[in-house]
């Protein structure tokens, strides 16, 4: 447990963020694979209830973590974990600032405007939605990899090295 209790905060934050960014990176590709696609299999009469209730239901255990990502990546600007380049912690701010400004801007509007009470899924919309859905998908998955190097790189320091591969 001395480990643990010696650990700076920056460290912790680090580890926390990690741990919320992989679970992350799982979620959206749950949704993109999954959920949105069974938003096609709901009847049309059903689709706005359907709709709300996933709305409803996602706070908890999608947006609320997602929101501590983006803070917890802020945060570490000014706790910067050690032995992480400092362009890293940058870049994964860089990264969770453009996923919820995309969020905010574009996939959220495009969310909420999907279904017609009368007539369902409005098709042309749902399309938009998962095509450019990939672009969010790539988003978290490229802060999910950086966080955990990151932590790789904090945790082993210059022993953390992308490997050299000879061309020959």
């Amino acid at each position: 447990m001395l480990v643990f209790s010696s650990l700076p905060r920056s460290q912790w934050l680090l580890i926390v963020t990690v741990f919320l960014a992989v679970a992350g990176v799982g979620q959206v590709w749950l949704v993109q694979l999954s959920s949105y696609r069974l938003w096609a299999f709901v009847g049309p009469h059903e689709l706005a209830t359907y709709h709300q209730e996933w709305w409803r239901s996602i706070w908890f255990v999608v947006i609320a973590p997602a929101s501590l990502v983006f803070l917890a990546s802020a945060l570490m600007l000014r706790m910067p974990p050690e032995g992480v380049p400092r362009s890293a912690v940058w870049w994964g701010f860089a990264l969770e600032g453009v996923l919820l400004l995309g969020t905010a801007a574009y996939w959220g509007p495009l969310m909420a405007r999907l279904a017609n009470p009368d007539t369902g899924l409005i098709q042309p919309l749902y399309r938009e939605l998962m095509l450019t859905h990939w672009i969010r998908v790539a988003i978290v998955t490229a802060y999910g990899l950086l966080a955990f190097w990151m932590l790789m790189k904090s945790m082993l320091g210059s022993e953390l090295q992308l490997p050299h591969i000879p061309i020959q």
